[in-house]
């Protein structure tokens, strides 16, 4: 009983427990008791009242006493058994209301923790609450209602107004205002379109989307956060390990102490109360109860974190490096020069170049094609348009060739630039740049205001490049033509365990496994990368890294606040439970005044600001 509600993951809204009402009436049995002991005279050897308190301690103490049973069974120790010996001491020695009231304390502490605890696991309620049990596909012209769980990959899925979206997926049609608060934490409904993704688990405020589903059931994004934070709730952290090793002795001191003060006092109550306050249970719920609630609080805010022991990654972490393209920069060339030859503009060079570009997936051709958009100009599309590998591209416009391909040499070697050409003539060049994502200069400044000392890029672009990121940034350790083992080098050099890394791509996946905790772009990031890391940054929202290292550090410091107390209690109660000051009622009260505080302090967690 005590024992298995001191795992996390069993925890459950108090008042759908079955549990609930059986402890409220085994509770009331002992004031009635009480109240006719003074009423009426007892019989035989038993009284009226004592019937009733054996009542009370068959309804609150028997479970607990089975559940002891089954873990000896198993040869699995737990705090069932020093709480189930005080028992049976108070039905031997006689002590009908202590063994009642003892019996009714501790399940009533339990069950306080369990509503306590829920506090920081409602965001993972809200989560499962908020996916939707059926959903509308489009088959063959026509709609159909199935339950999500029998969607597949591929389905074209319709979402109206005010529905939840069912699965990941990419609009195919259609247009939305999508409140994306539950999985990224973002207020404001984000606008999408065709061509966009969306997540499951979003709610599409306004419009109507139809999308085709990439990620289902448990691969969805919603489906990963119920799993981890679930998985993450018996996940153990290093901070916890000093309650492993003292579970594995724990039982066998107390039940030794217990001996001694019988031997020596003579007296079966204090022995009992022994037993009763030195069960751990605060112990036992010191770490898997804040790790809880901080995993529960970074999901709010759209960072799935994998396990308790990655926010201790976070927590001692004094480097963080960062990949370059995609994590620090938007991963998007931009046009940011224009050099024209004598007798040719910059928008006409633009519009021979965009005509030839239509329709390449170039990265460099999204840059051409948006700065035409921006300048309202519309390039005719070119034809005979053939890709020259490693060259560039080419067509033909009316009577006229033009060829957009490798330049040279950049207007700087911070950009890539490229040549037009027309009929084999240069009219002029493009120059293109990676910049950095807007929120990536205060994102930088916040970590350093953190304390971390040490702030580097890890990235196989050239020097150019990634210096000019660096000096716009204010980073200081730029590293640059680097392969995926560089980076493990790099890493493994200045210490793993103190590393944070970041990035999004496949080649990013290596280095993020290396380091002492590696943390992933969720847009962006790759299924090779999302897989190898071991937090998620939802929407790539670069500014919410410091928030993660401030929760991380507090989660540590409650996780050692709650050993420290716990410890404490234990401590001073088993010495005031020998010398006779606490009675065994007074002994399950301190008991669970210990548990209860280490909650309610792990509980503050899902409070924390970003």
């Amino acid at each position: 009983m005590i024992g298995r509600f001191a795992d996390a993951a069993v925890y459950k809204e108090i008042l759908q427990s079955k549990d609930f009402l059986r402890v409220g009436f085994g509770t009331v049995l002992i004031p009635m008791a009480l109240i006719l002991k003074t009423v009426l005279p007892d019989f035989f050897f038993l009284g009226l009242s004592s019937i009733l308190l054996l009542a009370s301690i068959s309804l609150n103490g028997l479970p607990i006493v089975i559940d002891a049973v089954k873990g000896l069974i198993r040869k699995k120790l737990n705090v069932d058994e020093l709480v189930s010996l005080a028992i049976l001491a108070c039905l031997i020695s006689g002590f009908y209301l202590e063994g009642s009231i003892v019996s009714a304390i501790m399940v009533i502490g339990t069950l306080v923790e369990e509503a306590v605890t829920n506090v920081s696991r409602r965001s993972i309620e809200k989560l499962i609450s908020s996916a939707p049990e059926e959903a509308i596909v489009e088959e063959n012209g026509r709609e159909r209602t199935i339950p999500v769980k029998d969607l597949k990959i591929d389905d074209v899925v319709l979402i109206k107004a005010g529905e939840i979206v069912p699965v990941d997926g990419v609009i195919l049609s259609g247009w939305g205002n999508v409140d994306e608060s539950a999985i990224t934490g973002e207020a404001l409904p984000v606008f999408r379109q065709a061509g966009d993704s969306v997540s499951a688990g979003t709610l599409n405020a306004e419009g109507f989307l139809r999308l085709r589903s990439l990620r289902i059931g448990e691969d969805s994004t919603i489906g990963r956060i119920i799993s981890l934070v679930r998985e993450a709730e018996n996940g153990k952290i290093e901070s916890t390990r000093i309650v492993d090793t003292y579970a594995r002795w724990f039982t066998p001191v107390i039940l030794s102490i217990a001996v001694i003060v019988f031997l020596i006092t003579h007296d079966p109550r204090r022995a009992t109360t022994v037993l009763i306050v030195g069960c751990p249970c605060s112990f036992l719920l010191a770490g898997p109860v804040a790790a809880v609630a901080a995993i529960g609080r970074a999901s709010r805010s759209g960072i799935l974190v994998k396990g308790g022991a990655y926010l201790e990654g976070v927590a001692r972490a004094e480097t963080f490096f960062f990949d370059k393209t995609g994590t620090l920069t938007s991963g998007e060339p931009k046009l940011v020069n224009i050099t024209a030859e004598e007798g040719f503009g910059e928008n006409e060079i633009l519009t021979f170049a965009g005509s030839v570009e239509k329709g390449s997936l170039h990265p460099l051709a999204r840059g051409i094609l948006s700065e035409c958009e921006n300048r309202k100009l519309i390039p005719p599309e070119a034809a005979e348009i053939r890709t020259l590998p490693g060259s560039g591209i080419m067509g033909r416009l009316g009577k006229d060739d033009v060829f957009v391909g490798k330049a040279d040499s950049a207007e700087s070697n911070a950009d890539t630039a490229v040549t037009v050409m027309l009929n084999g003539r240069k009219i002029g060049s493009l120059s293109f740049r990676d910049l950095p994502r807007p929120e990536a200069a205060a994102a930088i400044g916040a970590l350093k205001k953190t304390g971390i000392a040490r702030i580097g890029i890890l990235s196989g672009d050239h020097s150019g490049t990634v210096e000019a990121v660096a000096e716009k940034l204010n980073i200081t350790e730029p590293y640059s033509n680097l392969k995926p083992e560089d980076k493990l080098q790099i890493i493994e050099r200045i210490g793993a365990n103190s590393c944070v890394f970041v990035g999004d791509g496949i080649n990013d996946a290596p280095a993020l496994k290396a380091a002492g905790t590696g943390i992933a772009m969720g847009l962006r990031g790759s299924d090779a990368a999302l897989e190898t890391a071991d937090i998620v940054l939802i929407n790539d929202r670069l500014e919410l890294l410091p928030f993660l290292v401030r929760l991380s550090r507090r989660t540590v410091r409650t996780i050692r606040t709650n050993i420290g107390i716990s410890f404490g209690i234990n401590a001073v109660s088993l010495m005031a439970a020998s010398l006779g000051i606490l009675t065994p009622i007074l002994g399950a009260i301190t008991h669970n005044i210990g548990s209860v505080l280490i909650v309610f302090l792990s509980g503050a967690l899902a409070f924390t600001k970003e």
